[in-house]
């Protein structure tokens, strides 16, 4: 049988319809569960040692010891590269540039008091938000609801996490990492009512999250402060998408 990968296993359950999950490691700040010592799973072989293994069961003995005086030494000039000849040398070389392009993720998360997220991406690194962007995102709310709303809480997303066994390079990880943080025990007992995304890279992300989440878009906040037209374009975006409607509607949970 086929050993699955992390991502895979997860999509396998998520098609069955299955969540009952097992905890394999601690996640920081997460609340404590009992872990299953799960056996090791049995080391493959390489790529190599499978092409090695299959040219000796191939090759006759009499064959190979005939073979050997008609390969001739090439010079070491006209040698090829590594990566012609060698497949996991090739391998390597695709996976490298998928590698390079996915970078780490930080985002500041707010739980707002009517169980909505607003979810924005933070490029210094360290939790909190400036001063302006602060403002900005309070005078979005007056504008959203009017009534006045208050934070209910702020949560702070680090990817890949501390610790953690990741595939280098792997989005389906980030991905799924960010959807069990935003639906997770920070936020057990409270009726999301939506998500609010800021930044282009977050909504590529969350345009692949599942049912659970009622994902809207957003500007990043650096390109709403610069951009007067982009605030513009953005308030009557978010009329004829429902947002408007549907955020002032949401009732407070918190």
């Amino acid at each position: 049988m086929q050993q699955l990968s992390a991502q895979q296993r997860y999509a396998t359950l998520q098609v069955m319809g299955t969540r009952l999950w097992v905890p394999r490691v601690h996640l920081p700040g997460a609340a404590t569960s009992q872990a299953c010592a799960w056996p090791a799973p049995a080391k493959g072989l390489t790529a190599r040692e499978r092409l090695l293994q299959q040219q000796a069961i191939t090759l006759p003995p009499e064959q190979e010891t005939s073979a050997q005086p008609a390969i001739q030494p090439v010079p070491q000039a006209e040698q090829p590269p590594l990566a012609k000849t060698d497949p996991i040398a090739q391998a390597n070389l695709l996976v490298q540039p998928t590698q390079a392009r996915v970078q780490p993720l930080h985002a500041d998360i707010w739980l707002l008091a009517n169980g909505w997220q607003l979810v924005m991406e933070n490029l210094t690194g360290q939790p909190g938000l400036q001063t302006v962007e602060i403002k900005l995102l309070h005078n979005l709310l007056v504008a959203l609801y009017p009534g006045g709303l208050g934070i209910s809480g702020q949560q702070f997303f680090s990817w890949p996490l501390p610790g953690i066994p990741v595939e280098a390079g792997n989005e389906g990880e980030l991905n799924m990492s960010l959807q069990a943080f935003l639906t997770g025990a920070r936020f057990q007992g409270v009726q999301l009512a939506g998500c609010l995304v800021f930044g282009e890279r977050l909504q590529g992300l969350m345009s692949k999250a599942t049912h659970q989440l009622r994902v809207f878009p957003a500007p990043s906040l650096a390109e709403l402060q610069q951009n007067p037209a982009a605030k513009q374009a953005f308030w009557q975006q978010a009329g004829s998408s429902g947002l408007r409607a549907a955020f002032a509607s949401s009732p407070l949970v918190l």
